[in-house]
């Protein structure tokens, strides 16, 4: 290799980025630990050392990586070729990795000097172990060797903002999701074939949703001389399928956890009067049997079958951020139209916007007791670079993707990359680390050139509901704190006890087994003896001191 010096870009595609990185106590020491200065290259210039350097980086195994070896799999070659650093592989078992590195950090074991791959490891775990100065502060490295890096922060500012400490350090780098489709998911999806066979369109309120519904259930749309049809299902765990979770838009705002923010005060929306009118709505469609009952318990392969039962017409409407997520068959997805948010019967419209989608997982990870900081950084650094992003997702250029000339994406602007062949994501292959070394992407998914009429394009599908719901999402979204470890770990132990009350709270009260006119008062009472009022105030003070005036 030529160790003559080339600047790299960070404009191509870097997808998913996180970095978590840690280090030692003393960020100085730590950074001088292994390669020398005079080993290491200027900001942005390659290779990243003059002489070889080996570190260890420590990842979750993946069933679809075949080999992570130089020489085998091609990610792993080219960056070597790039950098002049070669990588050593620790392996930790997928299905326990967190576990296993909750463990390996508390007791102070040899990771190597790079953690990288979702760990699941959140602003609780890095507030307590950056305060125990088993993780090290990055922010320094950043400034030295975070060419990429400060140009994602430049363009996104909350990710730096959600993952700064309250001690004021940064001890991890998210994934960072650029995502148009994802940040606005909580979708809405009814049958075409029942639409036609009742001779009715879209609906477009909660009225009309009703009366689709009922017309499901009552006049056989499918034509098999069975009423059997479902009108609506969903599912416990697939992506934004839980019953309520669209339908709620038309009477409230609300997240996930069924809150939202408005003129800087963090709300719960069960508890105020419109929430509960959502609920009696959803009360109503439960007792006339339009609500699937399985849809509260249904995992996704389970909402699958039943929705591909029937040829694949089988239920009316399914909540879903998309047609892959609930149907098996591309017939069967290109038979659902997205449907509006929807107008409740006050008027109210709205479709939940995650402003904060952006902020991703923590993705790298520097030991304490790792060598070459300096180095480290500056590979991560690189991954984040255009070239490096696309390798890592999509594969070989000119072997797994291209540059089309003059195509249309499937976002409608001009296509920024083409697939050769099938998508390896997923697929057991040698090309890339499955996302194990995800950064940030300079475009969508979306960019991808648009499929030819009459085949289902995902991309597409997903990108045109995205687009429509944008027309009434509300800036009301909660940001991703990050609470002092004391009030991290109260946070999270209120917020299990209150989720898990609401998620059987909602379903009670939607198929009967609690009243909603006559259980309210008690059901609000137990969220307060539950600890429902520290549970705000933990977030309102946090959202004060970090995020006021943000909405505006």
């Amino acid at each position: 290799m030529s160790m003559k010096k080339r600047v790299y870009s960070s404009g191509v595609a870097v997808l998913v980025c996180g970095s978590l990185l840690l280090g030692a106590c003393s960020s100085d020491k730590a950074g001088q630990k292994g390669a020398s200065d005079a080993n290491v290259s200027a900001p942005g210039a390659l290779p990243i050392t003059k002489e070889k350097v080996t570190i260890t980086v420590t990842v979750p195994s993946s069933p679809t990586v075949l080999s992570w070896e130089y020489g085998k799999n091609e990610l792993t070659t080219w960056l070597e070729d790039q950098t002049n650093v070669h990588i050593k592989w620790n392996f930790y078992p997928a299905a326990d990795a967190k576990t296993k590195l909750n463990l390996e950090l508390s007791s102070g074991g040899d990771m190597g000097d790079l953690i990288m791959g979702n760990f699941s490891l959140d602003n609780s775990a890095l507030a307590t172990y950056g305060s125990q100065g088993i993780i090290r502060p990055i922010e320094d490295l950043v400034e030295k060797h975070g060419v990429n890096i400060k140009k994602m922060y430049s363009e996104y500012p909350n990710t730096k903002q959600a993952t700064s400490a309250p001690d004021g350090h940064i001890y991890g780098i998210p994934q960072v999701g650029v995502c148009y489709n994802c940040d606005r998911a909580m979708r809405f999806w009814v049958n075409k074939s029942f639409l036609k066979a009742l001779n009715m369109s879209v609906p477009t309120t909660t009225d009309e949703l009703y009366q689709y519904l009922k017309a499901v259930k009552e006049k056989d749309p499918n034509g098999n001389g069975k009423k059997d049809e479902i009108p609506m299902t969903g599912s416990k765990t697939s992506w934004f399928a839980k019953i309520d979770q669209f339908i709620m838009n038309a009477f409230t705002y609300q997240d996930p956890n069924g809150l939202y923010v408005k003129d800087d005060k963090v709300i719960a929306a069960f508890t105020t009067p419109e929430w509960r009118d959502g609920i009696r709505y959803l009360n109503k469609l439960s007792k006339e049997g339009l609500i699937d009952p399985t849809g509260f318990t249904n995992d996704e392969s389970q909402l699958k079958q039943i929705v591909e039962l029937n040829n694949g017409n089988n239920v009316g409407a399914v909540p879903s951020g998309g047609p892959h997520a609930f149907a098996a068959n591309d017939a069967t997805r290109l038979n659902y139209e997205i449907v509006p948010p929807l107008k409740g019967p006050k008027g109210f419209q709205t479709a939940y916007f995650n402003e904060f989608g952006v902020v991703g997982n923590y993705q790298f990870v520097i030991p304490a007791n790792g060598k070459h900081a300096d180095v480290v950084m500056k590979l991560i650094d690189f991954m984040y670079s255009q070239e490096s992003f696309l390798r890592s997702r999509y594969g070989v250029p000119g072997v797994n993707w291209e540059v089309p000339k003059g195509t249309t994406a499937a976002n409608g602007g001009e296509a920024k990359f083409k697939l050769i062949g099938k998508d390896l994501w997923q697929e057991p292959q040698n090309t890339h680390w499955q996302g194990a070394n995800s950064t940030w992407p300079p475009f969508g998914s979306d960019s991808r050139e648009k499929l030819p009429d009459g085949k289902f394009d995902l991309e597409k599908v997903l990108f045109d509901a995205a687009k429509l719901y944008d027309k009434y999402a509300g800036k009301v979204s909660v940001p991703k704190f990050f609470f002092e470890p004391k009030a991290a770990t109260r946070f999270n132990e209120l917020k299990t006890e209150i989720n898990k009350k609401l998620e059987a709270s909602i379903a009670d009260f939607i198929v009967g087994n609690q009243d909603i006119e006559k259980d309210w008062d008690k059901f609000q009472s137990e969220l307060k003896a539950m600890g429902l009022d520290e549970y705000m105030s933990i977030m309102q003070k946090e959202y004060d001191a970090k995020w006021k005036g943000s909405k505006k």
